[in-house]
């Protein structure tokens, strides 16, 4: 199997990395940026296309890396070189479009989605996640198969789906990475507000977070709450509140607060109603 990348950024190229490194052959990049494509190539040993008939006639697996606006455009510009295209596969690897804009080219050859569930801020972090990762997999049965194939040459995890609600399921990836990062930045923010010596101690945090997901992978979430709200601590819960003085970090510990109670909140339960009025005060 060659594979051919048309977009040459940070998931592409990790990904042309490790499948360079695996039995799976890279066939090369285009890149609207010559310099990025010549990167990506230099990494993975591959070529660097300068026309869309070259990488076509070079790869059996065409996968899209570009951002999400410009996966259109390129289908668009593959369906010119229609007498090339014939039986390719054809995937990109977004988690939030929809395979439907892959449906021009299933006349043609197959389609599916590859959407690696991991966050990619640089091609090192990607390089050492990627293998650690799921992939979802979605296309038709032979795109499919490829896909398979291609997530396991690299040591990850496929996992097969169909029907999803896109936009929900890359709101969830958004969610537990992204807003993660800002949960983190924000429990920072109080830190230095409480005069704690960071700069000192910028790791601080980091055993206590480890611990948490440590524990809702053993665990599962409904079992790994602590802290206040767990032990209907009101007095100390008023106490975060008063000595919150950052208007934007005090609302997102109250919607962060009654979203807890949303999910762990039993029937009912007396104390928990009374922390819910707390955080709508």
């Amino acid at each position: 199997m060659k594979i051919g990348f048309i977009g040459a950024g940070k998931v592409g190229t990790s990904l042309g990395i490790l499948l360079s490194n695996s039995s799976i052959k890279v066939s090369g990049y285009l890149s609207r940026n010559l310099s990025s494509s010549l990167k990506a190539s230099s990494l993975t040993n591959s070529n660097a296309f300068l026309k869309y008939e070259d990488i076509i006639n070079e790869s059996e697996v065409i996968i899209i890396s570009t951002n999400d606006d410009s996966i259109y455009h390129v289908v668009e510009e593959t369906l010119k070189y229609k007498n090339l295209i014939n039986n390719k596969i054809f995937a990109h690897l977004s988690g939030s479009i929809s395979i439907d804009v892959l449906t021009p080219l299933k006349e043609y050859g197959h389609t599916m989605v590859l959407h690696p569930v991991q966050t990619c801020p640089s091609i090192e972090s990607a390089v050492s996640l990627l293998p650690e990762s799921y992939f979802t997999v979605e296309g038709d049965d032979i795109a499919v198969d490829a896909g398979i194939n291609i997530v396991k040459a690299i040591g990850a995890k496929p996992i097969v789906i169909d029907g999803v609600n896109k936009p929900l399921y890359h709101a969830s990836c958004v969610v537990a990475s992204n807003y993660l990062v800002t949960l983190i930045k924000a429990a920072n923010e109080l830190l230095k507000a409480s005069d704690f010596p960071i700069e000192k101690y910028p790791d601080m945090l980091l055993p206590l977070i480890r611990g948490t997901l440590k524990n809702i992978d053993e665990s599962g979430c409904d079992a790994s709450l602590s802290g206040p709200i767990a032990r209907y601590d009101i007095d100390t819960i008023k106490k975060h509140i008063e000595n919150i003085k950052d208007d934007e970090i005090l609302k997102l510990y109250k919607v962060m607060g009654l979203a807890t109670i949303k999910f762990f909140k039993n029937p009912g339960d007396a104390k928990m109603t009374e922390l819910e009025e707390i955080f709508n005060e």
